[in-house]
Formats: C-alpha cells, sequence, structure tokens
C-alpha cells in the first residue's frame, strides 16, 4: 500500500497546485443519497479517505455531525480550511489516521468510501470491512465506491489530460484484476506516480463480507467515460459502468 500512499501525496500536491477545491453538485448529492437510505438525521457520519473534504463539509453544511479520516496531510490541510469557509468546524471530528488501524469509541450511523476501496489485497478490504461493521450501529448503512473490472479492461491504454499540467494513462492488470492509474507532469513524463485499486465484481464483493455482520442492501451503477466522444454518461448498466455504490446495512445478529 507504500505505493499508492506516494500516490496520493503527489496526486493532492498537483491537483491542489493547479486546480481548486470547491463543493460542487455532486458532493451535495452524495449527502442526498446518504440521507435517503438512512435513518433520520441529523446522522452521526464517518467518512474513510475524506481527500480535501468536499462531502464531509456539505454534510456538515446540513448539520451531520462528521467524522473524516485521512492520511494525506495536505489533504487534511485544505479540509479544515474548506470547513473554516463554511462556519462547519464544530460539527467536523478530523483525524489523520490510518483507517486499517484507527479505533473509534462511538459507533457511526452511516458510514461512507467514495471512489478508493481496493487498495492492497483482499485481506485488506477484508479488514476494512470488519472494522466498518464494528464501526456502525445496528441497522447503520455504509456506502462504499467499488471500480468495475469489465469497464477498465477494456479501458487500459486511455491517455486523459487533467489539465495543461497534469496528465494520466489508465492500463489494467489482468492476472490480479487491478485498475492501474498513472500521473505525471507535462514537464516531468519520466517522474510517474501510479495507484493500483483492486476491481470487484458483486459476486467477488459479497465474498467479502461473509464474515461480517453485513449485508448488500442496494447496488447503484455509476456512470462512464465515451472516450470516442469525451462525453461523461452518468448512469449505465452495471455491466457497463466504471463504478458501483454498494449499499450495506448492519443486521443485528453477526452472520
Amino acid at each position: 500500500m507504500k505505493k499508492n500512499d506516494q500516490f496520493y501525496d503527489k496526486q493532492y500536491e498537483w491537483m491542489n497546485k493547479f486546480t481548486g477545491v470547491a463543493i460542487g453538485q455532486y458532493h451535495h448529492e452524495l449527502v442526498g443519497l446518504v440521507e435517503k437510505n438512512s435513518q433520520q438525521g441529523p446522522l452521526h457520519l464517518l467518512e474513510l479517505g475524506s481527500g480535501n473534504g468536499e462531502f464531509a463539509v456539505a454534510a456538515a453544511l446540513r448539520e451531520h455531525q462528521v467524522t473524516t479520516v485521512d492520511i494525506i496531510q495536505l489533504a487534511i490541510q485544505k479540509m479544515i480550511h474548506l470547513a473554516k469557509e463554511n462556519n462547519v468546524t464544530k460539527r467536523m471530528h478530523v483525524h489523520h489516521d490510518s483507517f486499517y488501524t484507527i479505533q473509534f469509541a462511538d459507533k457511526f450511523d452511516a458510514i461512507c468510501y467514495w471512489d478508493g476501496f481496493g487498495v492492497g489485497a483482499d485481506e485488506d478490504q477484508q479488514l476494512l470491512l470488519s472494522n466498518i461493521d464494528i464501526w456502525l450501529k445496528p441497522g447503520g448503512k455504509a456506502f462504499i465506491d467499488v471500480y468495475a473490472p469489465n469497464y477498465w479492461r477494456k479501458t487500459a491504454g486511455q491517455f486523459v489530460k487533467i489539465s495543461q499540467k497534469i496528465h494520466r494513462q489508465y492500463d489494467y492488470d489482468l492476472e490480479n484484476n487491478r485498475m492501474l492509474d498513472s500521473w505525471w507532469l507535462s514537464e516531468n513524463p519520466d517522474e510517474k506516480k501510479q495507484q493500483s485499486l483492486r476491481c470487484y465484481d458483486v459476486v467477488e464483493f459479497e465474498k467479502l463480507i461473509t464474515s461480517t455482520s453485513l449485508s448488500i442492501e442496494e447496488i447503484i451503477p455509476g456512470g462512464k467515460m465515451d472516450y470516442n466522444s469525451w462525453v461523461y454518461h452518468e448512469r449505465v448498466s452495471l455491466n457497463e459502468a466504471m463504478m458501483y455504490t454498494v449499499i450495506l446495512q448492519k443486521n443485528e445478529v453477526r452472520l
């Protein structure tokens, strides 16, 4: 996982240098998804891999109590600044830590992990899901974005310009079902940083939760990018989607 950590350090450094941080409609829609599928609020939310804090602050603006965990110090600094700008610091509890080792005294109504699941080996995913099982209140929900193998197999080799300065290219490790995502600056193409995320189909994901009290409540297919037309389609079939969101419920009795 250390290689991914190095990637995230550079990713946030470059993104914060060449692009801005702002809460968008997308982040408000994610908050709405959690609210729609959870008990009446305000909720006590936990966000894993919270990045620059756009979702967390959007949730705090809706009067939810939000706890966040991230390992990237620069991202946490940006999140704290964003929280101050929006006057929600009192509703946010920010942790610079690993969600594989952190412990919480409280239980949460909902746990969110957007666009990042798949770091490390299957055992790491199982450990994380076991932690989520422990951290959730009975009847609580977890919302996890999972990368879909069908899409990323077809996307291997695709080059993308994120900005004039930041370039990226996708690849796919067929043997291990991992999406490979390389970033570099245009003036320094030899300094590439790469993240590797394990992709799971639904059957494979179900196997990861067999030793927990979590059950799948809903699968929501995401969108896909059509690289021929450079048009993003927000909702496509599960077979076409680049990722899908799994909504998990914690059952009262451990399976």
